[in-house]
């Protein structure tokens, strides 16, 4: 009796489907999520905290601009309101305009020149690049051409020799069986390498008839040295115009100073004015006299520049400078460092190496 109580007690254990798992594990996965997030939370804080305060030394600089840029108008202001420092202020910012009117007379002339480069070299790219693809196709197809032709004559052979192989099924044609069962083998070796050959040959005609499309690189390397070379020139030859040789030392003090400089009576500033307005008028006056001579002088330099890299597009300033003097007109002098001085502003005209 006993005995079968136990045995049923026992039955009953084995049916009973018991979980082993433990009891806070869901607990567990929800406390992992939480630290997770809060990790996160604190990195996205961490970082909007880093924003903020970058954002707030912005504004710290904005500040400090504007309020530099109030005084300077509070004084400007001081200045145009008293007859004499009134003129010096005009004087300034004409000086200045005159500086402006030659740089932008450099960058029209170079703007165009460069323009009227660039759709040159890109006629004459794209007319290289459609006969270079012209004969490259024509390769292409011809070997497309040899290969179709090599693989047809494979063809034509392998189908003799399946059909002398269908007539040779005579137990006394063994010995020839066997001859053509050679050549077959041999004979589909070479047929499967000519259609290699002739996949080969079209896919290589096609990515040749698909590569019309090629982009023009830019501006050659000799054209930009010519452009620097013609930037330099041109402003040489603006300097050149103004007279006398003084104002382009004063218009140069000028774009160095961001107030005017109180010297000189009223009478010295009104003369000054009636200068600028006549240096104004050469500067502006026969731009095509002014591509001509720039042109003649860029050219010169040329035979004189000298480059530190192959790949450089300005020059050595020593070459420039000794091209600049040689190329000077008889009885003319050089009162100015044309490089040095960043004279009309040339520096931010120049075609660097790098396009």
């Amino acid at each position: 009796m006993l005995s079968s109580d136990y045995s049923n007690w026992f039955g009953k254990l084995l049916r009973t489907r018991v979980k082993f798992e433990h009891p806070e594990a869901p607990e567990d996965e929800r406390l992992i999520q939480l630290f997770r997030n809060r990790a996160e939370l604190k990195k996205t804080l961490a970082e909007t905290q880093d924003e903020v305060h970058r954002l707030k030394d912005r504004i710290k600089l904005q500040e400090a601009a504007t309020a530099r840029v109030r005084e300077q108008l509070q004084r400007l202001e001081a200045f145009l309101g008293q007859p004499v420092s009134g003129l010096h202020c005009l004087v300034h910012y004409q000086l200045r305009e005159l500086w402006e009117t030659g740089h932008n007379q450099i960058a029209a002339l170079v703007r165009e020149l460069a323009k009227a480069r660039e759709e040159r070299e890109r006629k004459q790219f794209l007319a290289d690049l459609n006969r270079q693809l012209f004969e490259r196709q024509q390769g292409a197809r011809a070997a497309a051409a040899r290969a179709e032709n090599a693989a047809a004559d494979v063809r034509a052979r392998l189908s003799a020799v399946q059909a002398a192989l269908a007539a040779s099924q005579r137990w006394w044609h063994y010995f020839r069986r066997r001859e053509l069962l050679r050549q077959r083998a041999a004979i589909e070796a070479e047929a499967a390498s000519t259609e290699q050959e002739l996949e080969e040959a079209r896919a290589q005609l096609v990515k040749l008839e698909e590569a019309g499309g090629a982009r023009y690189p830019g501006l050659s390397l000799d054209a930009r040295r010519m452009l620097n070379l013609t930037i330099i020139a041109a402003a040489q030859v603006l300097a050149l115009r103004i007279t006398p040789h003084t104002l382009v030392r004063r218009m140069i003090e000028a774009m160095s100073r961001s107030e005017p400089l109180m010297e000189g009576t009223p009478e010295h500033a009104m003369a000054s004015m009636q200068e600028i307005a006549r240096a104004r008028a050469a500067l502006t006056g026969n731009p095509q006299g002014l591509a001509t001579e720039a042109r003649r002088l860029a050219d010169h330099l040329a035979a004189h520049a000298q480059y530190r890299l192959p790949g450089e597009t300005l020059p050595r300033d020593e070459s420039v400078y000794h091209g600049l003097r040689s190329g000077l007109p008889r009885g003319q002098q050089m009162h100015w460092d044309l490089l040095g001085q960043d004279l009309w502003g040339v520096s931010g005209l120049f075609y660097n190496t790098e396009e």
